[in-house]
């Protein structure tokens, strides 16, 4: 095994995290279930967790993967692109979930609030994640091409960052 096998591994988890997470949370919030609520919160903590171990057995997935034939740098380096978006995302989201979390358990006033506040940022972060997944998917699975994109790698399989 190595470091690309675990991003490989691993990358599944915040994307799947934060849309069970969030389809959870919505459950809770409609059904006024606090403890379907709570398990939708720490399934975004827990993806938020793992987003950023994600993003730092990226960089040794490239690694692994720049030199394969059928792969360009311009694929991964717009998956990083997003990772880094998506990452930014879901990191604030999984704090504002746990403090949510924090709140339920304190019976605090502002729940409600941070509840509605935590669902945006979920939602936002899952697109956000589900884009990061796909421009993934691209880089070593060819039916995520559309044709445009495959004449680009076919063009550009060589290039290094710097041409």
């Amino acid at each position: 095994m190595n470091w690309a096998y675990f991003h490989l591994f691993l990358n599944h988890f915040p994307i799947t995290g934060v849309l069970i997470g969030t389809l959870i949370l919505i459950a809770g919030m409609i059904y006024k279930n606090q403890g379907v609520t709570m398990s939708g919160l720490g399934t975004i903590v827990f993806a938020a967790f793992t987003a950023i171990l994600a993003y730092l057995t990226g960089e040794p997935a490239e690694k692994a993967v720049k030199d394969l034939p059928d792969v360009a740098q311009s694929l991964i380096s717009r998956h990083e692109d997003m990772a880094t978006i998506g990452m930014y995302l879901l990191i604030p989201a999984g704090l504002l979930a746990a403090v949510t979390f924090y709140s339920i358990l304190k019976k605090e006033g502002t729940v409600r609030f941070l509840l509605f506040i935590t669902l945006i940022l979920a939602l936002i972060s899952s697109a956000g994640m589900i884009y990061t997944g796909h421009t993934g998917g691209q880089i070593r699975h060819s039916e995520f091409r559309d044709t445009a994109s495959r004449n680009h790698i076919t063009e550009h399989q060589n290039d290094t960052i710097d041409g």
